[in-house]
């Protein structure tokens, strides 16, 4: 006996579940199904998922980032549509731009598990707290891990400090080395 045909929203479930396994070319096949008969503004939920996959698959990254978009629109409260953006930057080698969509996103819907996970996945890394020093200065290091509840008043005196205590370190260095 053959099992009954799945229903539309239990077709977008499989093609999503699909996408976030890794089986891309398998979601395809179901989003194809399911949005020939059904327009997107229906069904959004896996227009974004759809649009990675066309990404990932046959390598049309402007689609599925302008279908991530329109997804977005249509349902602005899901993370997942916005994480299924960055993963198509990211495989379209644009981490500038998926790092953007990662810190508007976060700042909009705030510890959503899809973009923290996708956040995860991407390796993403605040910017260094002392800009004009490269992310390995010891200076940097030190404030990062005992300042960061600092406010842009003290930001700005913790810099003054380390910036002081990085000037008497090389005068004690050079002071070593000239004796």
């Amino acid at each position: 006996m053959t099992e009954p045909p799945l229903d539309i929203s239990q077709m977008l479930n499989v093609g999503i579940a699909a996408t976030d396994r890794g089986e891309y070319e398998n979601a395809l096949r179901v989003f194809s199904a399911v949005y020939t008969k059904v327009p997107a503004d229906k069904m959004p939920q896996g227009w974004s998922s759809y649009g990675l996959c066309l990404a990932r698959v046959e390598g049309k990254r402007k689609l599925g980032a302008e279908m991530c978009q329109k997804a977005i629109q249509l349902q602005s409260y899901e993370g997942r549509h916005r994480a299924n953006l960055v993963r198509v930057y990211i495989t379209a080698k644009n981490r500038k731009k998926a790092v953007d969509v990662l810190d508007d996103s976060l700042r909009r819907l705030r510890n959503d598990p899809e973009l923290v996970r996708v956040r995860r996945e991407i390796g993403y890394r605040q910017s260094p707290q002392i800009s004009f020093l490269p992310r390995t200065n010891p200076l940097n290091k030190l404030y990062s891990r005992y300042f960061p509840q600092l406010r842009v008043r003290g930001k700005i005196i913790a810099i003054v400090i380390a910036s002081l205590i990085y000037v008497a370190l090389i005068a004690a260095v050079f002071k070593l080395i000239v004796q």
